[in-house]
C-alpha cells in the first residue's frame, strides 16, 4: 500500500532533498506536495488529504506546533524534521512523536517513516497528537500527560501518577499511584533521557524514581517510595543523590 506525504519546511533546499531522499529510499510513501510555511501547507493538507507528513519545527511566522493548534483533529501522521532544539524536543519525546534531525540521515529517516507506516497500519496516531498539543508549553510540568507505548498502543497518564520506573529485560515497568503496572516496549534509557527534566533521578542503573514521591532514605543506601517499596541507590549514585536531592 502507498502513502501520500507532504514535505513542509522554510528551507528549499532542504524540502527538494528530503523529497529525492524519501523517493529514492521509501517505496511506500510518494510526495505529493510541499509548503514554506503554515498558512500554506494548511492549505494543502485540506486539499490533498495527506497519510503522512514531514514538518519543520522553527519556521519564519508560524511554527510547526501552530500548524498543529489549527486543526480540531488530525488524522495524518507526522515525522518532525528539526535543528536541535531541547525545549522541543522535550515536548516531542513526552508525547510519543518521532523527529529527525537536520542534516537528515538516512538511517534515521528510514527508521522513522517505516515506524510513521507501522502507526498509519495499526490506526495508532490521532490521542499522541492532541496529546503533543497539550505538552508543548509545559514542559518540566508533572501534570503534562505521556505516552506510554506497549506493543500495540499506547496509555497516557499523567507524569505526577508516576512513582518510579524499572528496567525489566528491554522493557520498562511503570508504576503508578493507583496501584496498576504498565510495561513500555521502551528501554529505560529512553525514560531516563525523557523524564530528567520532570523531577525524575536516576539512583541506579535499573531504577528511576519521581523525587515527589520519596518517603524517606535509609542511610545504607535505600530509598522508600510513597507505595513502600524499597528502590536501590548505587554506590556511584549515593553523592549526587545526598547533594541534589536531599538537600533540595
Amino acid at each position: 500500500m502507498n502513502y501520500k506525504a507532504i514535505i513542509i519546511d522554510d528551507e528549499t533546499k532542504l524540502r527538494e532533498v528530503l523529497a529525492i531522499k524519501v523517493e529514492r529510499n521509501c517505496p511506500q510513501i510518494e510526495v505529493v506536495g510541499k509548503a514554506a510555511n503554515v498558512p500554506e501547507a494548511y492549505e494543502l493538507i485540506n486539499k490533498l488529504k495527506p497519510d503522512l507528513i514531514f514538518l519543520d519545527i522553527a519556521m519564519p511566522g508560524e511554527s510547526g506546533f501552530d500548524l498543529l493548534k489549527r486543526f480540531d483533529a488530525i488524522d495524518f501522521e507526522i515525522i518532525f524534521a528539526t535543528g536541535f532544539n531541547e525545549y522541543a524536543l522535550d515536548a516531542l519525546k513526552v508525547s510519543a512523536v518521532d523527529y529527525i534531525l537536520k542534516p537528515i540521515n538516512t538511517e534515521d529517516l528510514l527508521f522513522a517513516v517505516n515506524k510513521a507506516i507501522a502507526n498509519l497500519e495499526k490506526k495508532l496516531r490521532l490521542e499522541r497528537y492532541e496529546l503533543l498539543k497539550e505538552n508543548v508549553d509545559k514542559v518540566g510540568d508533572q501534570e503534562t500527560r505521556i505516552a506510554l507505548p506497549s506493543t500495540d498502543s499506547y496509555d497516557f497518564v499523567k507524569i505526577s501518577d508516576i512513582i518510579r520506573c524499572e528496567g525489566w529485560q528491554k522493557y520498562t515497568k511503570i508504576f503508578l499511584k493507583n496501584g496498576e503496572t504498565l510495561v513500555s516496549s521502551y528501554n529505560i534509557g529512553v525514560y531516563r533521557d525523557m523524564l530528567e527534566k520532570y523531577n525524575f533521578f536516576s539512583c541506579h542503573k535499573s531504577h528511576l524514581i519521581n523525587v515527589n514521591c520519596i518517603q524517606r532514605y535509609l542511610k545504607e543506601g535505600n530509598i522508600i517510595m510513597s507505595d513502600g517499596m524499597s528502590v536501590p541507590v548505587s554506590r556511584r549514585k549515593k553523592e549526587i543523590f545526598m547533594r541534589e536531592v536531599l538537600k533540595r
